[in-house]
């Protein structure tokens, strides 16, 4: 037997009607299609390693507030995170934090971290970076910044140079060029063993030095490289720096195996002390303030009198910090060669006045110690023929006297 299905009533048709159509001829927007809106997040996950393929445990994985940790395979999973843009930071004991910029797609995400090994550590304000080819660091290249950024008036910070990051503002040198070129001729200095130092500004005062010297004792023991507490100070100073550098190097210059001040005019007019035997730099601004020259050539002028290592230039500019790096790091490179001992932990060797080459302020001749017709107490020391050929050439001299 069939039976007959109910007819609607008018009043339901319309009912159903007006639900299921959209009023006043406008098209309703429509509704999530497909999975629920929770599957528009992303999963992100991965393995964290190191350059030699082996695995990270215990490493933290984080965009934004979601986080997790690796477990001993060095894998993580990052659930729920919005899609789009985002940053990936990954940190682990004794290797260099990662920051990573990527796009998420609506599920899955495969994303495997390299790790490098810790070359970045901090104490306060310094920051040491520490090349992981060097098994035994010979030297200590520190950068001591000048008070202001001329520009902005901020603290002067060499922070970025040692990083080898490009923040703006002044270092020593303002420019991002300048800054990457010093970085990249300093790590070459003796041989490549050495460890970079940057800093916020260091005021010449005792409690400064004991900063420093604390600063490396830490750096020692957070790289595991036991000779930083101890290491060979080369100071690249610029201004205020240039005078810590001094000053610390009349306080403690078994320690510095040599000094380039540039610019200062805050030099102690005191005895040099320690600083007296070791070779020094000092770096003066044609254009600069009057009374920066004055300090700078009153302290020169008595440290050569007595037979201090050092040499004095003046450039064409101000209050800038060197420009001629081919000076710099030749000086650099030869005082290094002359000063650092040949087992590490031993003291520094030491230079004397007749083992370099004398320029003469006035006419920019150079010779050997032993050829040098004129006033060998204000002649500038260099050490070696080389570094001497390069400070005739910022004196305007031509004349080299090679043999007598």
């Amino acid at each position: 037997m069939i039976r007959s299905i109910p007819r609607l009533s008018a009043v339901a048709v319309v009912l159903a009607t007006s639900i299921g159509a959209p009023a006043c001829g406008k098209s309703e927007p429509a509704g999530p299609t497909g999975p629920d809106v929770t599957a528009a997040a992303a999963t992100v996950s991965g393995v964290v390693t190191v350059a030699t393929g082996s695995v990270v445990a215990g490493a933290s994985v984080r965009i934004g507030s979601v986080a997790a940790t690796t477990g001993a395979d060095g894998r993580y999973e990052l659930p729920n995170v919005p899609i789009g843009a985002a940053t990936i930071t990954t940190t682990a004991p004794r290797f260099d934090q990662r920051v990573e910029n990527v796009t998420l797609q609506p599920g899955g995400n495969a994303h495997d971290v390299a790790l490098d090994p810790q070359t970045l550590f901090t104490y306060q304000n310094l920051v040491a970076y520490l090349p992981t080819a060097s098994a035994e660091y010979k030297a200590a290249i520190v950068f001591l910044p000048g008070l202001r950024d001329p520009a902005t008036g901020n603290d002067l910070d060499s922070r970025a140079l040692v990083r080898g990051t490009m923040e703006s503002g002044c270092s020593i040198w303002c420019l991002p060029g300048e800054r990457a070129e010093v970085r990249r001729r300093a790590l070459q200095l003796a041989g490549g063993d050495v460890a970079l130092i940057g800093t916020t500004t260091l005021v010449d005062n005792p409690a400064s030095y004991a900063t420093l010297l604390q600063a490396l004792t830490e750096f020692a023991a957070q790289g595991r490289h036991p000779e930083l507490a101890g290491i060979p100070i080369f100071f690249v100073g610029h201004s205020m720096g240039g005078c810590t550098a001094y000053g610390f190097t009349r306080a403690h210059g078994a320690r510095v195996a040599g000094f380039l001040t540039m610019k200062g005019a805050c030099h102690d007019l005191g005895p040099a002390s320690e600083a007296a035997g070791v070779p020094g730099y000092f770096l003066i601004g044609g254009q600069d303030a009057p009374y920066r020259m004055e300090n700078i050539t009153a302290v020169f002028d008595a440290g050569r009198a007595a037979g201090s290592p050092w040499a004095v230039s003046i450039d064409a500019f101000g209050h800038n910090p060197i420009a001629d790096f081919d000076l710099m790091f030749g000086w650099m490179e030869a005082v290094l060669a002359a000063r650092l001992p040949a087992v590490a932990g031993a003291p520094l060797r030491a230079v004397t006045e007749s083992s370099g080459w004398l320029g003469d302020r006035s006419t920019g001749a150079i010779a050997p110690y032993g050829c040098y017709g004129s006033d060998r107490s204000t002649a500038s020391w260099l050490p070696g023929q080389t570094p001497a050929l390069a400070w005739q050439r910022m004196a305007g001299g031509t004349v080299v006297v090679g043999v007598c």
